[in-house]
């Protein structure tokens, strides 16, 4: 099943509001699954297309993201060429990438930004 923002708000705390989303990909140590990049208030959240059973999601709060960049070369065994998003988190690096809508990604990127400097 595609995940979507009405399956992600039961992943919101009280108060936190869905700000931007996407449809990408994420690539996080051996694991890449298609789903929904979502912006909130507080954080961002990945919630994965459901394979069998539920489907996975991954928080990262804004105030433990270290770095942000957007990245059209090859990285980690991924495709050059393609626009990515390449996140810090802890000791992590996770990529987004096969965005729905490329044209999206600059605006979205501006706003984490935004948030991760409050």
């Amino acid at each position: 099943m595609k995940a979507n923002l009405e399956a992600a708000t039961k992943y919101l705390n009280e108060n936190e509001k869905i700000l931007s989303f996407l449809y990408c990909k994420i690539h996080l140590v051996s694991i890449s699954r298609s789903g929904i990049l979502i912006a909130t208030t507080d954080k961002l959240l990945f919630c994965a297309d459901a394979i069998i059973g539920k489907g996975l999601k991954w928080e990262f709060p804004y105030k433990t993201i270290s770095n942000l960049n957007e990245n059209d070369g090859a990285v980690l065994g991924t495709v050059p060429f393609i626009k990515k998003i390449l996140l810090n988190c802890k000791e992590d690096l996770i990529i987004f990438e096969n965005f729905s809508n490329p044209s999206k990604v600059n605006d979205f990127l501006k706003l984490i930004k935004s948030k991760m400097h409050k």
